[in-house]
């Protein structure tokens, strides 16, 4: 149970270092992309392919958390998370956040 918890937090902490690209990212395609369509309603059928688009984005944050953090994945190794551990939740975290942000970005304006 121990090994669990502190796996969660790890990834929490790291989600907390790389939030800055994923929201960013997630701003940008909800009020440049999906805010417009909603407003001419030309938005049915779209949620799908913003999110494969967020999907497409995944490299480019990995890119920036490298550039910014170089030596950031000891910390995570000491504790036991692998790489692949933290970028999991990190794709779960960001999706579910992302769907959230789309749905009820969705639903004030209908």
């Amino acid at each position: 149970m121990t090994h669990w918890l502190t796996q969660l937090r790890a990834v929490g902490l790291f989600y907390r270092s790389i939030a800055p690209f994923t929201l960013g990212i997630t701003a940008l395609l909800v009020l440049l992309v999906l805010l417009p369509l909603l407003h001419e309603g030309r938005a049915a059928g779209l949620l799908p392919r913003l999110a494969g688009a967020k999907l497409l984005t995944g490299p480019a944050v990995w890119y920036l958390a490298e550039r910014a953090r170089p030596q950031q994945y000891w910390f995570y190794y000491n504790l036991g998370v692998s790489r692949r551990h933290l970028w999991t939740g990190v794709a779960v975290i960001d999706g579910l956040l992302f769907v959230g942000a789309t749905t009820a970005t969705t639903a004030l304006v209908s």
